[in-house]
């Protein structure tokens, strides 16, 4: 009996294939209001799944990497062919405006009850000299301290009782001053945000925490290797002055730098209205521009002066380090932040590569990854940097891998480099532009980020743009924009720089 109920359910299982051929009843009670009579409809567009209907066997191949470039045994997968569009505001409503005096507003209105304000500023360490660097680190720490208008007590208290964090960040061309607070607290924040910026103090008494705090803050930065590349690279690119001075304190300017010293800085560079710009992400244009007029109103244009931004290039440093890893940068003259130039080299950076990215069945490397993995046996990474500053900017190459091995990588990256002035195809262009496009709205997607990114531009170009422009720009860029910007960065003369086992550290003159 049961062999018997087996079969007759395994015959009506099988029925089910064939819907017709049930009686009506069945019929719609299995698939409900659906007819006899009646046709399938699809539930997806099947033109657009026949566009894409490539057999299993070619989705995913083994190839090695002598006729395909890429690394041996990666796994291939064709990628998708199509334009990324940008579809839709991701940060509210940006709206920019300039004061009577000059300083720029930029608000991005998006109903939030948490208001991000921003403070920047064109000067940063490429404005200071010799007599006083490290002015900025030292200000750092004291941002909050006594002013003509408010006690060392109240310029900390306040801000806190507010639920606010106020954060001085120092850069090489640009400062900013930095805040989150809830929409109610906005006013008295940025009062204590721009009161040095007015009316500066700085007492020696409350100066000697601060210059503790200074060095602290580089002992830390400065066990960082990475970090150590970049200062030397910056030194290296621009002698040393302007943009090349480092970023941080040294012990040996602390006795210089006393209240006359930060004054004086104060008054030959925080003066310029021009230079200025407040950003309000979650403030309304009307009130953000009404809170910048009342407390910088009293600044004037035309007294800050601008950083010495003239690339040396064709130097080379090599640091010695302990451990067997090696870090390696070698880098050209960029372009500036908010320049068509930018976005070129954005695309240039992805066609090289940025990095690598995981799929389900190994992963899709990049050309630089791809060209150097037959060369090596232990971990490594390169890829490509795009740094844009405000008039200026670094691209190229940082590279980390085993001492022994880091000139093999070198080498076959500055391969892949000076092969994309041959151009590329239309297919990878447009896949580095949606990476460029995706990498910037995902950075839109972040109030912080957008604050960040609109201060950058304010001060590098004038007036921000939006997510929308930007990608509008990015569409607009053809293959003959990118091949000579290609031979233009190869034909600049480039800086290298290496840190930790440098002793297979190729010459500069030996990767021509």
């Amino acid at each position: 009996m049961l062999l018997a109920a087996t079969t007759a359910r395994t015959q009506q299982v099988a029925g089910l294939s064939t819907l017709t051929a049930l009686p009506k009843k069945i019929l719609t009670r299995v698939v409900g209001k659906l007819k006899v009579d009646e046709e399938y409809s699809a539930h997806v567009n099947l033109d657009l799944e026949k566009k894409y209907d490539v057999p299993l066997h070619q989705i995913f191949s083994r190839t090695g990497h002598i006729d395909k470039r890429l690394a041996g045994d990666a796994m291939v997968m064709p990628c998708y062919k199509e334009n990324l569009p940008f579809l839709g505001a991701t940060s509210g409503q940006m709206e920019a405006s300039r004061l009577s005096n000059g300083v720029t507003t930029v608000s991005v209105d998006n109903s939030s009850p948490v208001v991000h304000l921003g403070v920047y500023l064109g000067v940063g360490t490429g404005n200071e000299t010799r007599a006083n660097a490290g002015s900025l680190q030292v200000m750092k720490n004291a941002w909050l301290g006594s002013t003509t208008r408010r006690t060392l007590i109240g310029g900390h208290r306040e801000p806190l009782q507010c639920g606010a964090n106020i954060e001085f960040n120092v850069g090489r061309d640009i400062t900013s001053i930095t805040a989150s607070c809830p929409r109610d607290k906005a006013s008295l924040v940025l009062d204590h945000m721009t009161q040095n910026l007015v009316c500066p103090e700085f007492f020696n008494h409350e100066l000697h925490q601060a210059k503790v705090d200074a060095l602290h803050q580089t002992g830390v930065a400065l066990s960082d290797p990475a970090t150590i590349v970049m200062e030397e690279a910056n030194r290296l690119a621009y002698r040393g002055t302007g943009l090349g001075r480092s970023i941080y304190l040294k012990a040996g300017n602390t006795g210089a730098i006393e209240r006359n010293t930060l004054l004086d800085f104060a008054a030959e560079n925080f003066k310029d209205s021009n230079n200025i710009a407040v950003v309000g992400v979650g403030l309304d244009p009307e009130n953000l521009s009404g809170l910048a007029d009342e407390y910088l109103w009293s600044l004037e244009g035309g007294s800050a002066t601008v950083a010495n931004t003239t690339w040396t290039g064709m130097q080379e440093s090599q640091i010695e380090a302990s451990g067997n890893g090696a870090l390696a940068m070698c880098l050209v003259e960029g372009a500036a932040a908010g320049s068509q130039d930018a976005l070129v080299l954005g695309i240039l950076k992805h066609l090289a590569g940025a990095g690598g990215s995981a799929i389900t069945h190994g992963g899709s490397h990049s050309q630089l990854i791809s060209a150097a993995a037959p060369y090596t046996q232990s971990p490594f990474n390169t890829q490509c940097v795009n740094i844009n500053n405000v008039n200026t900017g670094m691209f190229g190459l940082s590279i980390s891998a085993a001492g022994q091995e880091i000139g093999d990588v070198l080498k076959s990256s500055y391969g892949v480099m000076i092969g994309l002035n041959d151009g590329v195809s239309d297919q990878a262009l447009e896949t580095a532009k949606n990476k460029l496009k995706l990498e910037l709205l995902s950075a839109y997607e972040s109030n912080l980020a957008v604050r960040a990114a609109t201060g950058l531009e304010s001060i590098a170009a004038g007036s921000p743009s939006s997510a929308s422009q930007l990608c509008g720009a990015i569409d607009s860029i053809t293959n003959e924009e990118v091949i000579e910007a290609a031979k233009k960065i190869n034909s600049s003369a480039p800086i290298l720089v290496s840190y930790g086992n440098v002793e297979s550290m190729p010459l500069q003159r030996e990767l021509q």
